[in-house]
């Protein structure tokens, strides 16, 4: 993928503690795609890695290996990338970042700078203040600051000047960038109603799934099932991810209870995906769920428990942050021929799986709590045709040409 052009630079302001495991599935796999996908045909990268303020051995030891990875994926593509290390979001080291940026990309003629969240797209216009002919392009993953203000654990008066704060940054991030991409139709509407941006400049990214790692597999099907020790008349009823505030654990776990309760021929299986295991324990316990089963788990292990499943469960707060999201579960658990229950607020997900055979669309909470046997036994799997849909909407690969689309902006 190198360039005949080696006057420009691509700049990625990624969003992610690079301990923490969404960094690999987040911005390491987005300079690999970049590459792999052929989005872009750039050969230099300057990626930015947010670090605290002391590291401790086993954090160096990570960034170490991290760093390493990212240099041979350029290298194998023919490119090079280097870092510039933040340590701590802060006005200081925010403006520290932006000088060493200046200096490591000011030679070159063209600089396309891609931020992912809120306080990188702020270091992002920083930059375009000092090179006024960088490109800027603001990924926008949801509404950070709503979501500070309606699911944070601190205080009102914190949420609520943390709040302010982070609208009077997104202000600034949208007024500065040339391109700005969200993950569904309804937050392209909000943000251009809100903002009065031009609908030219603003691109819908979906949370897109890796069709490498979710597909469907019989084998794993039959190997899961035996190993959590489902009959094959039983349908497995799934539920994947954390248990916070804004995924309404009280409300799945009644939910998960009803449908318990009516099962009295014991045809249905139910089962917790999830990190939050002690958590999933104590609400099974709150809601004498018998049978439950609780487990955790990533990359082949997830595609196959997702396969020994039939049923996946996404569950969310009812309120414009959930409006407006793409949560990447739910194509997920359709990649791997899962039937789908839903609320209607759940992103465009809500609205575009109405009429489909395969999935169970609920008005509200109250309605999903309102669940009976009779509807989850007419949910169907998707077919084939379905699957490939699934795939052209929501697979990384189906989407390509429209983060192309955004790299290729700059040119025009």
């Amino acid at each position: 993928m190198q360039s005949s052009d080696n006057k420009k630079i691509f700049v990625f302001l990624g969003g992610n503690n690079f301990w923490e495991g969404l960094f690999d599935t987040n911005n390491i796999k987005f300079i690999k795609n970049l590459f792999e996908l052929k989005m872009a045909d750039f050969s230099h990268i300057l990626m930015t890695i947010i670090t605290p303020k002391q590291l401790s051995f086993d954090q160096h030891k990570i960034l170490l290996e991290k760093k390493t990875q990212l240099k041979k994926i350029a290298h194998h593509y023919g490119a090079t990338i280097d870092f510039c290390h933040i340590n701590g979001r802060t006005i200081r080291n925010l403006l520290s970042a932006s000088k060493e940026i200046f200096q490591k990309t000011n030679a070159y003629e063209k600089r396309y700078i891609w931020s992912q969240n809120y306080y990188n797209c702020l270091l992002g216009t920083l930059v375009k203040k000092q090179l006024p002919d960088s490109y800027l392009h603001f990924e926008l993953l949801g509404l950070v600051p709503e979501e500070e203000l309606y699911y944070s654990e601190s205080n009102v008066v914190f949420r609520l000047a943390k709040f302010l704060v982070l609208k009077i940054i997104g202000r600034i991030d949208l007024k500065f960038s040339d391109s700005v991409s969200v993950v569904s139709k309804r937050f392209k509407e909000y943000i251009i109603s809100k903002y009065h941006l031009r609908p030219g400049t603003v691109d819908i990214t979906p949370c897109v799934y890796d069709d490498k790692i979710f597909f469907p597999s019989q084998e794993a099907r039959t190997r899961f099932r035996s190993k959590y020790g489902i009959n094959d008349h039983q349908k497995l009823v799934l539920y994947s991810g954390m248990l916070q505030k804004w995924q309404k654990p009280d409300v799945l776990f009644a939910f998960i209870k009803k449908l318990q309760m009516q099962d009295v021929h014991q045809a249905f299986r139910f089962m917790i995906m999830t990190f939050d295991q002690e958590k999933a324990r104590q609400y099974a316990s709150k809601y004498e769920i018998k049978h439950l089963i609780i487990d955790a788990g990533s990359g082949d292990d997830l595609n196959g428990v997702y396969n020994a499943a039939d049923i996946g469960i996404s569950c969310r707060s009812s309120d414009l942050v959930s409006k407006v999201s793409s949560p990447v579960k739910i194509p997920e658990y359709l990649a791997t021929q899962n039937s789908l229950v839903l609320l209607e607020s759940i992103g465009d997900f809500g609205i575009d799986l109405k009429t489909k055979d395969y999935a169970l669309v609920k008005k509200d909470n109250k309605d999903l709590l309102n669940t009976t046997l009779e509807e989850i036994n007419r949910l169907k799997k998707p077919d084939s045709i379905d699957l490939n849909d699934i795939f052209n909407k929501y697979c990384l690969q189906g989407n390509t040409h429209i983060f192309k689309r955004i790299l290729e902006k700059q040119k025009s």
